[in-house]
């Protein structure tokens, strides 16, 4: 639950510095945040954010950790995950995106081990290295649930 909560916040609040919508400066969000890995994909390549449309990256993004979160994945599940970070990178081509379905690949291993209780292990990046592409297969169509809704509300 840490997590998704950790997520959610993180999102609600980089849609609102992002756009406006709430005074919110930098140095908040770094106190609030400090180290974390989602809050660095979000900040780092700030630049190459204002190249997309920002607001359809986050919630396409937020609809994938939505979509796998909270629950321990099997094998199968790895595969559909690394194959939307795929798709999702595919269609985005921008490296402000790529940190931001990374960061939030990167979450849900380490959620879906504290869930399953193991520790980090070596092979921990060749989820992150399938998911850069690593893997040569076909991608799925991407499918926006109702985060966005949940985004906002909070």
């Amino acid at each position: 639950m840490y997590y998704q909560t950790l997520v959610k916040n993180l999102f609600n609040d980089m849609h609102h510095f992002l756009n406006g919508v709430q005074a919110i400066s930098l140095e908040d969000l770094k106190d609030n945040y400090q180290e974390e890995p989602l809050f660095l994909a979000f900040i780092g390549n700030l630049d190459q954010a204002a190249a997309v449309d920002y607001n359809a990256a986050m919630n396409e993004s937020y609809a994938f950790y939505k979509k796998f979160c909270g629950k321990g994945l099997a094998e199968e599940d790895w595969d559909l995950v690394i194959l939307e970070v795929q798709e999702f990178n595919k269609n985005w081509e921008n490296i402000w995106c790529k940190g931001l379905i990374l960061a939030l690949l990167d979450i849900l291993d380490r959620e879906d081990r504290e869930l399953r209780g193991e520790g980090q292990e070596s092979g921990e990046s060749s989820t992150q290295a399938e998911a850069d592409g690593d893997m040569e297969q076909e991608g799925t169509e991407l499918t926006e649930d109702d985060g966005q809704q949940e985004m906002e509300a909070a």
